[in-house]
């Protein structure tokens, strides 16, 4: 499953605010009795509706994702409102303020998160204990936003389980939106006493000023990291913005208004709405200026609150919709949990199970709504004992002690199974089984293909395997994209005095070749050097990332790794690579003619440099199939052949080896491995008792140190260099 775009719906609860009655005697500042604006309800309904639709059936409504753009605007707009019309006038009233959000918002949010915690430990493999256990304290504290900023932009992460907590990457935005916001409207109320501004003149040029500010930050940060930028509260505070606008513009915002420009403002905000959630797509770089489209249709509508007989009212306030509406925040909560957790209680996850988890959500969302939000709420308003302080500080050391609980115990058993992995090698070094590792595949192993009975006799053990990487990662030897390859390190191992000098060049699959060539290069007394970056495929043709900056940074890269092949006069070469990136201007079916033509010019002049090249096939890439190889294996512990999957849809295109066949140069050659993997059509995740991935795809080191031999022998046969092959 792809990393999805997850959605926060905003409060539930109507903007109206009933005025209290003063005795006869006394006074009272008095206001307008606010409005109730049934059409925000509906558009929460919206909002929700696309995003439950986008989670459970992304190609149906691909641009779904929009409606956190949606309530982002919704809660500016309700929040302005209210801090305008009753300003904090001290920290007292901000502190009121935020314990206001806590008894709205955090029972649910806190039952959500404990329900999350209960489904891990019942259904999840024990591989996702971890990660997962440190998110839900992220989801309790409301930093999951930075969190996964940090963390999941790395493509390498793309094809990890989406954990039940990380819906809360929103609501994170969101709480941190309600800790600033009572701050500064009261800071430009001060302002605005100060230098004789009107209030709404104040409110107006804070809030453009933040909107301009952002937006563009938002620009310039999703054209450079469209990944963090997605998450950043820096990139969404002008969405707030944009609400706290219409805000600002007072009581016209909330007038009904029977005219014809209201009218058409709202049903040209509404169709803006409908064509972003059919046309937007996950793949375009967001938010960035593409943001305005849903953020400006948003913001009309609610300038607009057109009243006329044939407005969009009939479609935004009935009664569906204000069931939606109102339960919309609970809807949330539950949906994506229910979403993720599902395909562990049943064999096929298909459409059945699909609407039955939609009811199960709706039934949730509705019991959550009436025993929790409204009941739950008021209890903790008129208890002396559980104050809404008492049941903030209670309820998130509860849970932050529950998932830590999650975090300490698979560290644990992490720390168990290296021991029990490490003994499994040491058994196996000196039995000298052949039908461990990579021989598990031979003819007289494929009765039992080299599986052990017991899934904690593998080496790696599954919890074990996911940090089972090869040496590069550890050392830091990978180009990031983060920083648009900015950074080129090139790491060395070997003999450094070596008379023969090899490099491994290419992207995250030359890198899972670096145990076995380092291995060899000890052997032989090679001095190896590596040049290596993440994500992009070294040829001169450009690739489409979301971002311009990164497609020259790539092209800069594959150039520059040529110059430093001719410059430090390796004898061999050793590159492989995955295409995980369509040629520019091209979709990816499209690509694989113009990529292999790229490679073709990339390998000869590697070659003219006076280097022999040398290709390894890219490895089958169980991502395809099976997701995360060794959650796979956690999760089917007695049943390993489900890790498996077929030939034809795990042996990925590669048209870097392809090249070598269409170049038919003897200076530039290539091996395959795979017959080591696959067997009879069919490929293997577990292989001679190894778990041979740490990941969806990339090789672990215990499996690429066991290629080592095999890997050595097959370049001997095929590059028939003496000077290469000299035992040190």
């Amino acid at each position: 499953m792809p990393l999805p775009r997850v959605s926060f719906p905003g409060q539930r609860i109507p903007p109206h605010v009933s005025l209290k009655k003063t005795e006869p005697g006394t006074t009272a500042r008095q206001s307008k009795p606010a409005i109730f604006r049934g059409d925000i309800q509906g558009l929460r309904a919206i909002a929700v509706g696309v995003v439950v639709i986008y989670h459970f059936w992304p190609k149906v409504l691909p641009g779904g994702f929009i409606g956190v753009d949606v309530f982002f605007v919704i809660s500016g707009f309700l929040i302005t409102t209210h801090l305008l019309k009753r300003p904090p006038q001290n920290i007292r009233d901000v502190a009121k303020f935020w314990m206001r959000r806590v008894k709205r918002l955090l029972p649910a949010s806190f039952l959500v998160i404990l329900a999350g915690l209960i489904g891990v430990w019942l259904l999840a493999p024990i591989t996702l204990w971890q990660d997962w256990g440190f998110q839900a304290i992220a989801a309790t504290f409301y930093f999951q936003n930075w969190y996964l900023s940090t963390s999941k932009v790395d493509y390498l992460a793309e094809a990890d389980a989406p954990s039940p907590f990380q819906h809360f990457w929103s609501l994170s935005v969101e709480e941190q939106f309600y800790l600033i916001w009572p701050i500064l409207i009261g800071a430009l109320l001060f302002a605005a006493i100060r230098f004789g501004w009107k209030r709404r003149t104040a409110a107006l040029i804070g809030m453009g000023a933040i909107f301009a500010l952002s937006l563009g930050f938002s620009i310039y940060a999703t054209s450079t990291d469209a990944g963090a930028a997605y998450f950043s509260t820096f990139t969404r505070a002008w969405e707030f913005a944009a609400g706290a606008l219409v805000a600002a513009l007072g009581q016209r915002a909330y007038a009904a208004k029977k005219d014809l420009t209201s009218l058409a403002g709202s049903w040209i905000g509404l169709a803006v709405l409908i064509f972003s959630a059919l046309v937007f797509a996950g793949e375009m770089p967001f938010p960035g200026y593409i943001a305005l489209v849903p953020v400006l249709g948003t913001a009309l509508i609610l300038l607009s609150h057109s009243t006329h007989r044939y407005s969009p009212g009939f479609l935004l306030e009935n009664r569906v919709m204000r069931f939606l509406g109102d339960n919309s925040y609970a809807i949330y909560l539950w949906h994506w949990p229910i979403l993720i957790l599902a395909p562990y209680t049943v064999a096929d996850f298909g459409l059945a199970a699909q609407l039955g988890a939609l009811a199960l959500t709706v039934l949730l969302s509705v019991l959550t709504q009436k025993l929790v939000e409204v009941r739950f709420r008021k209890f903790i308003e008129v208890s002396k004992l559980l104050t809404a302080p008492r049941f903030l500080l209670a309820g998130s050391a509860a849970l932050a002690l529950a998932a830590g609980a999650f975090y300490t115990m698979s560290g644990n058993i992490m720390e168990e199974s290296k021991d029990i992995t490490a003994s499994v090698k040491r058994v196996n070094a000196q039995v000298g089984t052949d039908c461990f590792g990579s021989n598990g595949l031979s003819d007289h192993c494929v009765d039992k293909k080299g599986i052990p009975e017991s899934y904690k006799q593998l080496a790696p053990a599954p919890i074990v395997a996911k940090e089972d990487k090869p040496v590069v990662y550890a050392d830091d030897c990978f180009a990031a994209q983060s920083d648009n390859y900015a950074q080129r390190p090139v790491c060395s191992y070997g003999n450094d005095e070596g008379k023969v000098k090899v490099a491994v060049v290419g992207n995250s699959h030359a890198g899972q070749w670096v145990p076995a060539v380092k291995a060899i290069a000890e052997e032989r007394g090679w001095k190896l050097d590596t040049y290596l970056i993440s994500r992009c495929a070294v040829m001169g043709e450009r690739q489409a990332y979301d971002e311009r900056a990164s497609i020259d940074a790539c092209a800069e890269y594959s150039d520059w790794t040529t110059k430093q092949i001719d410059k430090n006069g390796y004898d061999l070469v050793i590159s492989s690579s995955r295409q995980s990136l369509a040629i520019e201007g091209k979709d990816f079916a499209a690509s694989e003619a113009p990529a292999q033509q790229a490679f073709e010019k990339t390998l000869s002049d590697w070659k003219d440099t006076g280097a022999q090249v040398a290709v390894i096939k890219d490895t089958p890439f169980p991502g395809s199939t099976v997701g995360n190889l060794p959650d796979c294996v956690a999760e089917n512990e007695q049943e390993l052949s489900e890790c498996s999957g077929p030939a034809d849809e795990w042996i990925p295109m590669d048209p870097q080896f392809e090249a070598v066949k269409a170049l038919d140069d003897p200076r530039i050659v290539s091996v395959s491995l795979n017959d080591k993997f696959c067997r009879d059509n069919t490929c293997y995740g577990v292989i001679g008792g190894v778990v041979a991935y740490w990941d969806h795809s990339h090789l672990s080191n215990t499996m690429a140190e066991d290629l080592a031999k095999p890997l050595d022998s097959r370049l001997k046969a095929v590059l028939d260099n003496d000077k290469l092959f000299a035992s040190s």
